[in-house]
């Protein structure tokens, strides 16, 4: 299900010409963020409807109770259910071996609410035990004997754009057991640049 999600936020993207994802694809490009990166990190947009993503995995004969346990839709209080991310550039989250497991949104505009919005955990997703772009680093990580964790999405992904191979993020301001065992496969040598707010130090 997330695979097929991924595959829809994706072309969305690349190929959509609905004005918000236009606005998306001139974020990424303002911040840096080149075609290549986008395709790399397979980086997606969620168009500002409240079923885009429904319609599209029922049509792939997903049912509304696999999509509910993959956190990609939301239940209504009257009955139904809708999208989770909505008007969002999507970065999804891969394990370790490369296979999407969860899902993170940014919103374009600051009167959205949340600045992010993230998948809850499910039966295949639990935050503390995945590290954003691990996936494509390890090797380096490896070869290096030294790591770079740093907070968020973006944080991950302009350093490795500029050739800083070495480097991940912890989705979110705490590092846990479960991911320090995972960097323990790769390292002992751990950098932590976290941001320098309250949470961060």
């Amino acid at each position: 299900v997330n695979h097929l999600a991924l595959e829809f936020f994706h072309q969305l993207l690349l190929t959509s010409r609905e004005p918000s994802a236009k606005v998306a694809r001139d974020y990424l490009k303002g911040r840096g963020v080149d075609l290549d990166t986008v395709k790399k990190f397979q980086l997606g947009f969620a168009s500002d409807t409240w079923d885009g993503l429904i319609v599209h995995l029922k049509s792939k004969g997903i049912t509304l109770e696999m999509m509910q346990q993959a956190g990609l839709i939301i239940a209504k209080e009257k009955g139904g259910f809708y999208d989770r991310f909505r008007n969002r550039i999507i970065f999804p989250i891969f394990d370790i071996n490369s296979h999407p497991v969860a899902f993170g949104a940014r919103a374009m505009e600051e009167t959205q609410g949340a600045k992010y919005i993230n998948s809850p955990e499910t039966p295949i997703y639990t935050k503390g035990r995945h590290l954003y772009g691990l996936n494509l680093t390890k090797q380096s990580v490896s070869s290096d004997d030294q790591i770079l964790i740093v907070e968020g999405y973006m944080d991950m992904i302009m350093p490795f754009v500029h050739g800083v191979n070495n480097i991940a993020a912890s989705l979110g301001t705490a590092l846990t057991v479960d991911q320090i065992r995972l960097i323990r496969r790769y390292t002992s040598n751990v950098v932590m640049l976290f941001d320098t707010d309250p949470a961060g130090q």
